[in-house]
């Protein structure tokens, strides 16, 4: 599994996560999408092992008539946030590099700017799109 299929297998197994897409999103009450924006090479030991950062941005649609709603909305990325930061646990990720695949370990995922992202519809009747900036950092063997 690369670390975009990883990602969302871990999002799937968070308990208010039911409809996960990648690259996509649906204008309705608890759709997520999960969107990779990169990977980069953060350590190169003199063996070739590497450390390694991918970046994704996880939206997250909600319904948002009141303050209730949005203190709950605000709840869950948070709630989510710390699941996740607690979740890698040296899981396996591969990777492809010119056609030869390689084995590594999920090491840590952070999180930052949970955070209200667009509104829609100026009345706040609809669904509104909050993001989840999230960063799994992986170490593969060589």
């Amino acid at each position: 599994m690369n670390i975009i299929e990883l990602m969302q297998s871990i999002l799937e197994s968070f308990p208010k996560i039911n409809d996960l897409h990648i690259d996509y999103n649906e204008n309705a009450p608890d759709s997520f999408g999960l969107y990779p924006t990169g990977d980069r090479l953060v350590n190169e030991d003199i063996v070739g092992n590497q450390e390694r950062s991918h970046t994704f941005i996880l939206y997250a649609d909600f319904q948002s008539f009141n303050d209730y709603d949005r203190l709950m909305n605000s709840g869950t990325l948070l709630e989510l946030q710390q699941w996740l930061e607690r979740y890698a646990d040296n899981q396996e990720v591969t990777t492809t590099i010119d056609g030869e695949e390689y084995t590594g370990t999920l090491t840590k995922i952070t999180c930052a700017n949970g955070m209200l992202f667009n509104i829609p519809d100026e009345n706040l009747n609809s669904a509104v799109r909050y993001q989840l900036q999230i960063t799994a950092d992986y170490f593969i063997e060589f």
